[in-house]
């Protein structure tokens, strides 16, 4: 095994990383389960093309402790966990993923598997012929996971509105269902979450600048939302009130921080920070930052607690995103930190004020 590899697990701090392959069939995985002390590990399965197993690992790693930092500001009663699947020209996909179900079924309930970046209900589908603990589409499961996000960063965006109407009279200090008039948001990324914010931004009286790379997701929101689109590459540019990224991770960093001309960002996109230090630039440009697994916790409260107590009425519990954030705000500029900085303490304070065991020893 490459020494990069071995060295990109120093100081991680998971309960539990495994290789997954089936070479017969062109199948590898690295899953990872970060913490169960609360209960079983909740995270998707992302589909990827990886250049190699060491970014897979690298990516893996991290989106699983930030479903454990979901669980523990949402208060979903269990950790975080992640499949990263290496995608392959020539896949069998629906052999794949059967393949994989049958690994999380070994696992008897300590990994619940979801929908991620490249698995959705097709994929879902596939697994749920060999395991019991994935996310299902459609009426057997817990209802619309991208509504639930996207309700969620709704309800964020709120958050972020009355923050800003304390020092900026042009912000709603109540932005209700039908006060966002005259308010901008440049969204870059049309997929299923995407277009259902743009959507709820429209409802409330907002005007949508969009960017999408997909022809496809762009021509249906042209259609049927009548929105101006630029330039995936220009986004960054676009003066607006607030930036809501919704496609991939990583798109804040050194090349774009300085573009930005909004006074916030907040959207559904995980870890939109490429580093910490991106996240202080930010705040020296006094634009704020909603902490991506804080707003985007819409799908993880609605899932987790569908498969823990067989409710799928989550929408009231989704709505307290909007508190949770206006809170964090406050306290994170008491203590004269940035919002995703004083985030990551308290859910390292909570994780370490855990008792010391795990959910399937």
């Amino acid at each position: 095994m490459p020494l990069s590899f071995l060295e990109t697990l120093d100081g991680a701090s998971h309960e539990q990383i495994q290789l997954i392959q089936d070479p017969s069939i062109g199948f590898s995985a690295i899953l990872a389960i970060h913490d169960t002390r609360l209960g079983p590990a909740f995270g998707g399965v992302r589909r990827f093309p990886y250049r190699n197993g060491t970014e897979a690992l690298r990516d893996v790693m991290r989106l699983s402790q930030a479903m454990t930092n979901k669980c523990l500001l949402t208060g979903v009663q269990g950790g975080g966990g992640k499949v990263a699947l290496i995608d392959r020209p020539g896949l069998d996909l629906r052999l794949v993923y059967r393949r994989l179900g049958e690994f999380i079924q070994n696992l008897g309930g300590r990994y619940y598997s979801g929908p991620d970046v490249g698995t959705g209900e097709e994929e879902l589908a596939a697994m749920a012929e060999t395991t019991e603990f994935v996310t299902l589409p459609g009426p057997r499961g817990p209802g619309d996971l991208s509504a639930a996000t996207a309700r969620g960063v709704l309800a964020g965006i709120r958050a972020v509105l009355r923050f800003l109407a304390r020092k900026d009279e042009r912000y709603p200090a109540d932005p209700g269902e039908s006060s966002w008039e005259g308010l901008r948001f440049a969204v870059q990324g049309f997929g299923e979450v995407g277009y259902k914010v743009a959507q709820g931004i429209l409802a409330r009286g907002g005007t949508v600048v969009g960017a999408e790379v997909q022809r496809e997701r762009l021509e249906k929101a042209i259609d049927t939302l009548g929105i101006d689109f630029t330039d995936p590459g220009e986004i960054f540019d676009v003066p607006c009130d607030v930036f809501v990224p919704c496609a991939l991770g990583g798109i804040l960093h050194d090349l774009t921080v300085e573009r930005l001309k909004c006074r916030a960002v907040a959207g559904s996109a995980n870890n939109i920070l490429a580093g910490p230090e991106h996240g202080l630039q930010l705040a020296g440009r006094e634009i704020l930052v909603a902490p991506d697994f804080v707003i985007n916790s819409g799908a993880l409260i609605l899932g987790a607690n569908f498969h823990l107590t067989g409710n799928r009425d989550q929408a009231a519990a989704i709505d307290k995103i909007e508190e949770r954030l206006f809170r964090l705000f406050e306290e994170a500029e008491r203590e004269g930190k940035t919002p995703t900085m004083f985030a990551d303490e308290a859910a390292e304070a909570r994780l370490h004020s855990l008792p010391k065991r795990v959910f399937f020893p």
